[in-house]
């Protein structure tokens, strides 16, 4: 009989052991098969992501003339082109024609129904592949395919007077020049534009409707009619092709075959995809050293799941460590012996392996569907699942199916080594032997007259220390990842609302407006009123006013009282924020026609909870220092009359931090705008004569009306394009995000804790089976069936102690190392710098539940053998030691 045979036969005789062996290899490659597959569905889904995102153009150049368009088209470094440009309409007239090329310099201004408006043209030839495909989606009709014919954006359908397809529009293209550069504009034309400019040409141009789309109004390239400067503005997209390594210097030898010279052009790497897909010095860097991580990861990961193997084999070992005896007494060699144990590695390899990827498959696929399912991902507005893509690379299997062999290998040559070094007679002597019984040198509890089960529970652990300690590290790895993980996703939710609610203004979409009057952030936001899209929408800023606790007339008992340095912020509010979200005796009218102020009663620590009270009653004046903070200056003191208390729920007129708030109607906070001559939020502009302009930055915070999102965003981005926030579709994308992230990272802890489980179930049940011959002379010196399970029963409750003490310090311990810098000032740093709070309590509850989980499952492992020996004859059990 060959040693294949002879492994084999084994084998079918041995099938408990062969089952729970190729379960461990089955699920261990499952997990690696899983691990690896996420991270190829994520490089695949990052690739599209970058796609749809940013386009697939590897190089962007800007602002090219014909030669050099040409010229970039011609070049072998690139294996596609395509090109296009954009013009860019505005209403502002505060341009400042110093910062343009030169005197002739004119700026070109689209006139619609008599007024000046916002609105955007991208000119394309035929087919744009290469841009993000939301710059070229059509909602409705074609291309253009020849000069006169247009694509609206349904943002500037109603500019256009919200035509169909095949009407015709028309417009008027001004050219500005400066004053005294061109002749003087007619009537017809906007007053800000006579106001400001003198007319170089006027041109009246008309297109016929054939499409619409989502972002841009599109027409032919060769319509060279829509220019928002005289000087070029066409672009170049452009693909590597394979042979391009080094990308900076590969186009710096390609300009300068071609008599240019590469520094000298405006262009862009659209590095996002380049990393996506390698290309590049860095980006391949990048590439390498994060799957680099990832093996080491998973290698690592394999190494802690390697005991499980390990330990079946071991296990194995020890049941025929007398048929190896007899084999090397009948003359077989070391070397034979130690192919017999890999023979059975590789007879249970295949199979586990085999099995191992179809289950990982399975669950991959499994988890990615949950992924793409998640509500928070499919949102209207974020579609995040639109853009994964399940794609699971070959070097998943290879690598899985590779070190999944190795392993057991790696297993089996360990048991083997252990086989081949007793002699015969050691061998057969040791059959049926129990661990060597070291005989304590002082009393044990029993010896004292202690409980005879917790001491004997305690002296088992002892004798099988091995054991003990493969079992404590699978129970400390299950819960300390459960309940770090868990803890940390608790965290992150925290960080991500208290960014949104908190650090954020708490509105759905906050606006940066900057202008050179004081007046237009409230007149646009009455604008966005007005449109019934937003049912919220106020212009903010603040003068901060300096002065002391007593000056502000703040509690004499309350602590901010002694304080000789307080900040007072004093908000423009109007009519719907007061009626909206102040609570107060006082009427709008009452602070608004007499310039009062009314004072936030409270103070909150970080703008939510409620931290003590600041005044009971309003004081009689408050007379205080305007303080200008990018300037450092102190502006001349004024002097405000409180007239009232307020309390509020919304966080940006809330007291908190040592700062105290305070609101003003918009119409007495612009009397003492002028009274001041700026306010926290101005900024000075000096032009290249020497001209030096206030500007006045705002923030126009707006929530939408529940359904109107999409008309709130459209108009946005007509309105404020590039300007604005939206805070609510950044909360939920972000929200969804970590949801997925959740659902990932409990998969893998559960697979995990399914590993750890298999470990823990073949330690103990091999321990309990280890002393078959030992419990069942403890049953015939008296130990009832019962006590018998009692015993069983504390020492899975001695493990899952354990193993929870030795995890609660572990958890604890790493959050008090995180906390060591905080407290001790190290850098300055305070704990009250986090986004979030971080606790000794809060993971408790997670450390318990998988504390529980682990008590359970060592219970179980050890009553399936011990019903097993209650069940059998107390002579059978004695005699199956032999």
């Amino acid at each position: 009989m060959t040693l294949k045979q002879i492994s084999f036969k084994y084998l079918t005789g041995q099938k408990k052991h062969n089952i729970m062996t190729i379960i461990a290899i089955t699920i261990s490659v499952a997990f690696m098969t899983v691990l690896l597959s996420a991270v190829s569905v994520y490089s695949a889904s990052s690739l599209n992501m970058a796609r749809e995102e940013n386009g697939t153009y590897h190089v962007l150049f800007s602002g090219l003339d014909k030669q050099s368009l040409l010229a970039v088209q011609n070049m072998d470094i690139f294996e596609e082109t395509e090109y296009y440009s954009v013009s860019a309409y505005t209403d502002s007239v505060d341009i400042d024609f110093g910062q343009n090329e030169d005197d002739s310099a004119r700026m070109e201004y689209l006139m619609l129904a008599g007024g000046i408006v916002n609105d955007s043209f991208l000119r394309i030839r035929g087919e744009i592949t290469m841009l993000p495909e939301d710059m070229t989606k059509l909602t409705a009709g074609r291309m253009p395919e020849k000069d006169g014919e247009i694509v609206i954006s349904a943002a500037s359908s109603p500019l256009w007077g919200y035509p169909g397809i095949g009407d015709t529009v028309t417009a008027g293209l001004i050219s500005c020049v400066p004053k005294g550069k061109g002749e003087p504009a007619p009537d017809y034309i906007a007053d800000v534009l006579q106001e400001n400019f003198d007319v170089a040409e006027i041109t009246e141009i008309s297109f016929t409707v054939v499409g619409f789309s989502e972002r841009y109004n599109i027409v032919d390239y060769s319509d060279t009619r829509l220019r928002s400067y005289s000087y070029l503005t066409d672009n170049v997209l452009a693909r590597f092709s394979d042979k391009t390594n080094d990308l900076y210097w590969d186009m710096h030898y390609a300009f300068q075959d071609a008599g240019m010279e590469i520094d000298d052009y405006d262009y862009g790497l659209n590095q996002q995809l380049l990393d996506a897909e390698g290309k590049g010095v860095d980006a391949k860097f990048s590439r390498a050293l994060f799957f680099a991580v990832m093996y080491l990861f998973v290698i690592f990961i394999m190494f802690c799941v390697r005991l499980v193997i390990d330990n079946s084999f071991e296990i194995s070992s020890k049941e025929r460590i007398k048929q190896f005896g007899l084999l090397k007494a009948a003359g077989a060699s070391k070397k034979q012996v130690f192919a017999l144990v890999l023979w059975e590695a590789l007879y249970l390899a295949i199979p586990g392996v085999i099995l191992g990827l179809l289950l990982g498959s399975v669950c991959a696929r499994a988890v990615y569907g949950a992924v793409a399912g998640l509500p928070a991902l499919n949102a209207e507005e974020l579609n995040l699942s639109g853009n994964l893509v399940y794609e699971v690379r070959p070097y998943v299997y290879i690598t899985s199916a590779v070190i999944g062999v190795v392993w057991v290998c790696v297993s089996a040559v360990a048991t083997g080594l252990r086989s081949i070094n007793a002699t015969p007679v050691q061998a057969i002597r040791m059959t049926g032997k129990n661990e060597k019984i070291t005989v304590p040198r002082r009393p044990s509890k029993i010896g004292q007259g202690g409980s005879f089960i917790g001491a004997y529970s305690s002296l088992s652990v002892k004798r099988n220390k091995k054991r003990y300690i493969i079992t404590m590290l699978s129970m400390v790895m299950s819960i300390v990842l459960f309940t770090g993980f868990s803890y940390g996703v608790d965290i992150a939710k925290e960080s991500v609302e208290n960014d949104f609610d908190v650090i954020r203004a708490p509105s759905d979409y906050t606006v940066e407006h900057a202008s050179l009057s004081p007046l237009e952030a409230a007149y646009r936001a009455e604008q966005m009123a007005e449109t019934g899209f937003f049912d919220w929408a106020q212009a903010d800023t603040h003068t901060s006013l300096y002065a002391g606790g007593k000056d502000f007339g703040v509690n004499e008992g309350c602590k901010l009282y002694e304080y000789q340095a307080l900040i007072m912020h004093l908000h423009p509010v109007n009519r719907e924020t007061f009626e909206k979200y102040i609570t107060t005796d006082v009427t709008y009218d009452e602070i608004n026609e007499s310039g009062a102020i009314i004072i936030c009663a409270d103070t909150y620590k970080d703008g939510v909870t409620f931290d003590y009270k600041v005044y009971d009653n309003a004081p009689d004046s408050i007379t205080a220092k305007p303080f200008i903070s990018d300037t450092i200056d102190f502006l001349d003191p004024i002097t405000a009359k409180p007239v009232g208390l307020y309390t509020t729920d919304n966080r940006t007129y809330r007291s908190s931090n040592f700062i105290i708030t305070a609101i003003t109607g918009e119409d007495s906070y612009l009397d003492l705008l002028e009274a001041c001559g700026r306010d926290d939020q101005t900024y000075t502009i000096t032009t290249n004569n020497g001209d030096s302009y206030y500007a006045f930055s705002r923030q126009i915070l707006a929530n939408a009306v529940p359904g109107q999102e999409e008309n709130a965003l459209m108009w946005l981005d007509r309105h404020f394009y590039g300007t604005y926030s939206d805070n609510r579709s950044e909360k939920e994308e972000a929200l969804a995000l970590l949801s997925a992230i959740q659902l990932l990272g409990y998969f893998v802890i559960g697979i995990i804790a399914l590993i750890a489980a298999v470990n823990i179930v073949n330690i103990i049940s091999a321990n309990v089976l280890g002393r078959t011959s030992e419990l069942a002379m403890l049953r015939a010196c008296g130990m009832s069936d019962k006590q018998l399970k009692g015993l069983i029963l504390r020492e899975s409750i001695l493990y899952a102690v354990t193993a929870g003490i030795i995890s609660l310090i572990m958890v604890e311990g790493a959050i008090g190392i995180i906390h060591i810098p905080f407290l001790t000032n190290f850098h300055d740093l305070d704990m009250d710098d986090l986004n979030f709070s971080l606790s000794f309590i809060a993971p408790l509850k997670y450390l318990i539940i998988a504390a529980a989980a682990a008590f359970i499952t060592a219970a179980a492992a050890s009553f399936a053998p011990a019903g097993r020996i209650v069940k059998t004859s107390i002579v059978e059990n004695i005699r199956q030691e032999g």
